[in-house]
């Protein structure tokens, strides 16, 4: 009898261990896995990382409105002091269109060069900030002058 009432208490023990744990994870990781704005990401003061800023706009609508409204947000530029904009020069999105696991996005811009130098960082900021603002498994193309870009 008393290795089966201490075999009860270990049982009790290990639940409510899990239990305790799983109330901790969600008090210390649930506002973050609930918020339902925009992630975006932009350059850091040096430009050579990117850092999140959380936006409370929540994209609504298709998926075509919902990385519009993202995208348009990142041109818009960052509101933390420390951040740099995405792009430096005149760039404007001419249409995003979603296929099938897809977004293809289109943009317009008179100075390539300037763009051309930041790239990397551009095409990465884009699709993180996507790919966390709006769940789903899908592949982004990024266009520039209509000509598709890698």
């Amino acid at each position: 009898m008393s290795t089966d009432s201490t075999r009860r208490h270990a049982e009790r023990y290990v639940i409510a261990a899990l239990i305790l744990g799983a109330v901790i994870f969600i008090l210390l990781r649930g506002p973050i896995l609930q918020f339902n704005g925009m992630r975006l990401y932009f350059p850091d003061e040096k430009g050579q990382n990117l850092k999140l800023e959380m936006r409370h706009i929540a994209p609504i609508g298709s998926l075509e409105e919902k990385a519009s409204d993202v995208i348009r947000e990142l041109l818009l530029g960052p509101l933390t002091r420390n951040l740099q904009p995405l792009v430096h020069s005149d760039i404007s999105l001419l249409r995003v269109v979603a296929g099938k696991n897809s977004i293809y996005l289109d943009f317009s811009t008179v100075s390539l060069e300037e763009i051309s130098a930041s790239y990397k960082l551009f095409k990465e900021a884009i699709e993180k900030s996507l790919h966390e603002t709006i769940p789903g498994n899908y592949h982004v193309y990024i266009y520039i002058n209509s000509i598709l870009t890698r």
